[in-house]
């Protein structure tokens, strides 16, 4: 019987697998029998020369989808099948996000950013793209001492999927409320207000105040300044750097102190995303969709119910 060398193997296992030629087509072009070329590519994913991964599909809970558009009244609504791995729920919505906006971004021209580990992992998995018509905003100042990496997550992305990007060289906050009218009236800051005006879509995660707490620079120089009239224990949340409670609402006096794009540019975004992924977020996602600020979100089953759970 004939024997194959790895090298002709893998030629089979070629045509077969990414030419498409069928086992006919490889038969004539080698000049060997049919049971030969069958045979061959038996031996090739034994010698592991060809290895084949069946990637299961990402399920979605469609009856949680319907009831989270319906409830907050969402736009769109991505609620994933959870696992019991918790590493693993995590990789798939920021897989799924990174998908889904990518999708949403070939017909965007201006979008906007925030910060946080989620959003770095869902450009992370962001693949090579050429939207050379799309221009990417920083929508905040910057939370000092939050990584270490020397580019904005804008330039990062705009890199990734070689596009335009515009950052915004500042603080998140400001302790003096004078300094953002003030800054307004600078040239540069004209510019990117102007495309905070223009979104077409923005995506961002949720914060905790425990994750501002956390951050020894922002806890002991902006902390007792920005939440001096804010009891603690009433914030449910952050979102683009604004506490809220369960019920949705933000704290009077704080927006006088974000150094970014403003609520009402926010609002009068069409495209909102929002990204969850861990369930001790779970209130905090609740206040957030009672805000109105969210209109699409990917999230996963197990922190959707433990939402409606506590919605009651």
């Amino acid at each position: 019987m004939t024997q194959l060398s790895d090298e002709e193997l893998a030629s089979i296992a070629h045509d077969f697998y990414l030419s498409k030629l069928n086992i006919a087509e490889i038969s004539e072009k080698y000049d060997l029998s049919r049971y030969i070329i069958t045979k061959a590519l038996e031996d090739a994913e034994q010698r592991g020369i060809v290895k084949i991964q069946i990637t299961q599909g990402i399920k979605r809970n469609q009856v949680l989808e319907r009831e989270f558009q319906k409830r907050f009244g969402l736009k769109e609504a991505f609620i994933l099948q959870s696992y019991e791995d918790k590493d693993e729920n995590n990789e798939i919505v920021v897989k799924f996000a990174a998908k889904e906006i990518e999708m949403y971004l070939q017909k965007t021209h201006v979008a906007g950013i925030s910060w946080g580990a989620t959003m770095r992992g869902v450009i992370n998995d962001f693949n090579e793209k050429n939207f050379d018509n799309l221009y990417l905003i920083q929508l905040l100042g910057h939370p000092i001492n939050s990584n270490r990496r020397k580019n904005p997550l804008t330039q990062e992305a705009a890199e990734k999927l070689h596009a335009h990007s515009l950052t915004l060289p500042g603080p998140l906050y400001v302790v003096n409320p004078k300094i953002i009218p003030a800054l307004k009236h600078e040239p540069y800051f004209k510019v990117i207000e102007n495309c905070y005006h223009n979104l077409d879509l923005l995506f961002t995660g949720l914060g905790t105040i425990q994750s501002f707490d956390v951050n020894q620079f922002l806890d002991e120089n902006y902390g007792p300044r920005l939440f001096q009239n804010i009891p603690k224990d009433d914030i449910a949340g952050m979102i683009l750097g604004r506490p809220y409670d369960i019920n949705g609402k933000f704290f009077e006096g704080f927006e006088q102190h974000i150094c970014g794009i403003s609520m009402e540019d926010i609002m009068a975004t069409p495209i909102r995303f929002c990204i969850v992924r861990n369930r001790f977020k779970s209130d905090a996602l609740l206040g957030a969709l009672r805000s109105g600020v969210i209109t699409h979100l990917v999230t996963n089953d197990d922190i959707a119910n433990r939402v409606l759970q506590n919605s009651y």
